[in-house]
């Protein structure tokens, strides 16, 4: 089994602003979620970050000594660096910066003062666009399932917004070409091409899709019923989309309080779901009892022993897994090995038979792909 790579828990922002008050706001604004740092003139950031790409930029007019334009052309102009996201702001809309960069390419733009999830917001999507972007390179099978898992999940966020109910040929188009790579046993490029995606409730819930789909192809599950768990893997986690962002990736315990919000995203998601009429029952299940514990300690209903069926068991054990071996803003992936030997402790809540196919599997696959 392949271990994980050792890359910062956080993604490097780089800021270019000549306004100290500025650039300290930022700095607090983004520090939770991101490493940041912080220049004021225009030759020192391009040095920087010409050494240090980051994972995006944000640029205002103002630097010093010519403003931001001219260090927008020579970033444009360094290869490689034209891919780094820049968003560019301004103290006015009307402001000739911002027209010339979006005229030199940049696709994002910020007008001061503006809210800091506008601006947690606009990095989350350039970052996500650059990792999307990047998914050219990767087989055409394993492409379509990313494009087509981002689309549902984004199209599942707009449903739960606008109140309406999932139809379930969203999820099966979407996975049909993850289950394809999966029988395929060519699923890992598809796992290493979501490690930087700041979309981290989507990268989980691919990736417990994935896993659970490569456990249930183990065992004998094929055609329909294996693009029904890979959907349920995909959705299971769709309450989180309700959840606020600062309380999904804060970095200190959660209080008592934040820990109910977050327990609640397992009920919002069975009310959702729910709504959907041609929804298989395999897929509501794992959305509804992957947090649930053969001793009775999960939730939301503290289902326990035969209560819980054999996918209730797999989605426990997978959820488990990949939320271990998830790289987060606080914290470092845990590698494989490691996770799945601190599972083997937990005898009295996950099913020791399963987990040890499940193990089986990941080596016998690992290998395969060596």
């Amino acid at each position: 089994m392949q271990p994980e790579s050792t890359v910062p828990s956080k993604a490097l922002v780089c800021v270019v602003d000549a306004n100290p008050k500025f650039r300290a706001d930022v700095v607090t604004a983004l520090t939770s979620f991101y490493e940041v740092v912080e220049h004021s003139e225009q030759g020192a950031a391009l040095e920087w970050i010409a050494f240090h790409p980051p994972a995006a930029v944000i640029l205002d007019e103002n630097v010093v000594p010519r403003g931001g334009l001219p260090l927008l052309r020579e970033i444009f102009c360094v290869p490689e660096l034209d891919r780094v996201p820049i968003i560019c702001t301004a103290t006015n809309d009307r402001s000739m910066f911002l027209a010339d960069a979006i005229g030199l390419g940049a696709r994002t733009t910020l007008v001061k003062p503006f809210r800091r999830s506008a601006l947690l917001q606009a990095l989350s999507k350039e970052i996500n666009g650059k990792v999307e972007r990047s998914w050219v390179r990767i087989e055409p099978v394993q492409r379509a399932a990313l494009q087509r898992t981002t689309q549902a999940f984004n199209a599942v966020a707009d449903l739960i917004v606008d109140g309406k109910p999932l139809p379930y040929q969203i999820l099966s188009d979407a996975c049909g070409p993850l289950v394809q790579s999966v029988q395929a046993g060519r699923y890992k490029d598809m796992l290493n091409a979501v490690k930087d995606h700041d979309n981290y409730t989507y990268v989980h819930s691919l990736r417990v899709s994935i896993f659970l789909s490569v456990f249930g192809y183990s065992i004998g599950i094929r055609d329909r019923d294996l693009v029904t768990i890979a959907s349920g893997g995909l959705i299971h986690d769709a309450g989180k989309m309700s959840v606020p962002y600062h309380i999904l990736n804060k970095t200190d315990r959660l209080t008592d309080e934040e820990m109910q919000v977050m327990r609640d995203h397992v009920t919002q998601t069975a009310t959702f779901l729910r709504s959907s009429r041609d929804l298989p029952q395999g897929a509501l299940l794992i959305a509804e009892q992957h947090h649930e514990k053969l001793d009775g300690s999960g939730y939301p209903r503290g289902l326990k022993g035969t209560q819980l069926n054999e996918l209730s068991r797999m989605a426990t054990i997978i959820d488990i897994f990949s939320a271990l071996t998830d790289r987060r803003v606080y914290k470092e992936a845990m590698e494989p090995a490691q996770a799945l030997h601190l599972m083997t402790q937990l005898k009295g809540q996950l099913d020791q038979s399963l987990l040890k196919m499940f193990k089986t599997v990941l080596l016998d696959t690992a290998h395969s792909m060596i």
